[in-house]
């Protein structure tokens, strides 16, 4: 009974980040701010930002893998681009040029060239908060505003059941957590604008521990933090104690947890099929797969030579797009990869519609680690892991000697970046209930959207366009 029952399926998604710097900010600004600050401009080039380092950052990590060896190269461009745009406000003037250049935003060197804090506070708010709505960007993809794919009926529209009604309790809303902290050596902090700004903008915990005489103890705060920031999800981050050099830890956490829209089979109608790494010329392996059946936001690109389908959560604040090239290989994801810019991505989601479709999709659960410091100074930014320089300015003033071991102006750098995620995709979730997909029986032949070689997924928070989680799948398995 391959599209049977369709049941609900929650999908939760954690991240955690443990990194150390970076930046964020936008590209040339032509309009004017508001009085409180905010720019559409500006918002909009800050959004790009963060969606073209998922492109050229998952280039990198596909790079460093080897190319033929590795199965997925997922990681979270929004919870990378909130460190950076904390670390932005701590940079000195040659780190902060190196951030800027590293992720093309020269423009932004200019003073009062747009004020990259307060849209940074207000996109982060709409997205944490998890509001339907355009926000500030004032703009959603117009199959959010679609109604049904559904032919009449004995002259009247075909009501779609709602999916609500067969669940044993009521739906809980998205779930939208994100996190900042910064762990310093006792004594470093200084009272700046940067912490309050931190606290305020940037949803940001600063706390002082001391890695110089009580590591452990710094190991145990850092990892209490990850586990409540992720909801138990990620219960630690550190495995070893920090080395008692140590000035500074920055950590990043995410995490989501949403409820689809149209549901997934019950987990016992999932079943294995087979998926092709390499197309479907090469061997393949064999995956526990989904199927669903119902209206979806689709798109054919013959220029990209590939096509998207989206799977929204509910209120339709979040939804994750997946990009398939035709008869996929590991070649011709590269390729997409290359080719699927920022503005390509918006623009291929703006030509979506809803279609009726019959789903084939594998479950998940992907757990990566990866060393950003290495993928990150491939693409130039070096002063931040540069020892010999003074690149963040939260230190305490020179003229007081601190606990950092009594050193005059004490430089702080990064040793190492390491970000980490665990997401998973599933029919269920802690909902239960069945649909039927009768309605597909009584219409046209639907689309086939069968993902069975490698694909590109994006989650993407729809009113700010920022990408929760992205990147190449080759081997679900």
């Amino acid at each position: 009974m391959p599209y049977g029952a369709i049941a609900s399926a929650k999908v939760p998604f954690r991240l955690l980040l443990l990194a150390a710097a970076l930046l964020l900010g936008g590209a040339e600004v032509n309009t004017q701010n508001n009085s409180n600050g905010l720019s559409k401009a500006v918002s909009e080039q800050l959004v790009a930002a963060i969606n073209e380092l998922a492109r050229t950052l998952g280039q990198q990590l596909g790079g460093a893998a080897g190319s033929n060896s590795s199965k997925t190269e997922l990681f979270s461009p929004v919870s990378i681009g909130s460190m950076m745009f904390l670390l932005l406000r701590a940079a000195n003037r040659d780190t902060r040029t190196e951030l800027l250049t590293v992720m093309q935003l020269d423009q932004f060197r200019k003073p009062g060239s747009g004020n990259i804090p307060k849209n940074v506070g207000r996109l982060l708010k709409e997205f944490t908060r998890d509001i339907g709505g355009k926000g500030i960007l004032g703009q959603l993809p117009s199959w959010h505003t679609s109604g049904s794919c559904y032919p009449s009926v004995n002259g009247s529209d075909y009501d779609e059941e709602n999916d609500d009604n067969f669940l044993d309790e009521p739906v809980q809303p998205n779930v939208v957590q994100l996190a900042n902290g910064l762990f310093l050596q006792s004594g470093l902090i200084n009272g700046t604008n940067f912490v309050r700004l931190a606290k305020e903008l940037y949803q940001a915990q600063i706390e002082q521990v001391n890695f110089r005489q009580q590591p452990g103890a710094a190991r145990v705060t850092i990892n209490r933090w990850v586990n409540e920031s992720t909801r138990g999800r990620i219960r630690e981050i550190l495995t070893d104690d920090p080395d008692t050099g140590t000035q500074l830890i920055v950590a990043n956490a995410l995490y989501f947890k949403g409820t689809w829209e149209t549901f997934f089979n019950e987990p016992q109608f999932s079943r294995p099929q087979p998926f092709f790494p390499d197309g479907e010329e090469q061997p393949s392996v064999m995956v526990p797969t989904m199927f669903a059946g119902g209206c979806f936001p689709y798109h054919s690109s013959p220029e990209l030579d590939a096509r998207i389908m989206a799977f929204p959560y509910r209120n339709r604040t979040t939804s994750m797009y997946i990009i398939l090239p035709n008869d996929s290989n590991r070649a011709k994801l590269r390729q997409l990869q290359r080719a699927l810019t920022s503005a390509e991505l918006d623009r291929l989601i703006g030509q979506m519609r809803l279609q009726k479709a019959i789903v084939q999709f594998p479950r998940m659960h992907v757990s990566n680690t990866y060393d950003l410091k290495q993928a990150l100074q491939r693409l130039g930014l070096r002063k931040l892991f540069d020892k010999s320089k003074n690149n963040l300015k939260i230190v305490s003033s020179p003229s007081s000697k601190s606990e950092a071991g009594g050193a005059r102006n004490p430089k702080l750098y990064i040793s190492e970046m390491v970000h980490k995620i665990d997401l998973e995709i599933n029919e269920r979730g802690t909902e239960g209930g069945a649909v039927t997909i009768t309605a597909m029986e009584r219409s046209l032949p639907p689309v086939s959207f069968r993902v069975r070689g490698p694909f590109l997924l994006a989650i993407r928070h729809d009113p700010t366009k920022m990408l929760l989680f992205y990147g190449a799948v080759f081997d679900p398995s």
